[in-house]
């Protein structure tokens, strides 16, 4: 249970890094910071990919988080290429990270639904 909560935290508080609130990060310290986000969300992906409840009211309870996650990720992308583009500034990775999304969600589905 703890490392439910324990590794979103350090994920977030080194994405927050990231955002440099203490002004300028020196290039290893930035360079350190990545790898640590690379890793931390390695081991937060083989947490969420091996996740299994133990009762359909817990399997519930994922099926709603996972939910709710796509839905926010997609609602800040999209925020986020309306902004960029409004500023004609627009990062093609914002839009990129929209259609993976949209596209890997598609396409499991049907995959689901034709196999199972």
């Amino acid at each position: 249970m703890k490392k439910d909560i324990l590794i979103p935290v350090i994920l977030v508080i080194l994405l927050v890094l990231l955002l440099e609130p203490f002004g300028f990060m020196p290039p290893m310290a930035l360079m350190t910071v990545l790898v640590l986000i690379v890793a931390a969300f390695a081991l937060f992906s083989t947490f969420l990919w091996k996740e299994k409840g133990v009762d359909e009211r817990e399997e519930a309870h994922i099926h709603r988080a996972d939910r709710f996650g796509f839905i926010a990720g997609s609602l800040v992308l999209i925020v986020a290429v309306v902004a960029e583009s409004l500023g004609h500034m627009l990062s093609p990775w914002l839009v990129l990270a929209l259609i993976a999304m949209i596209a890997v969600k598609a396409v499991t589905l049907i995959y689901e639904k034709n196999h199972h």
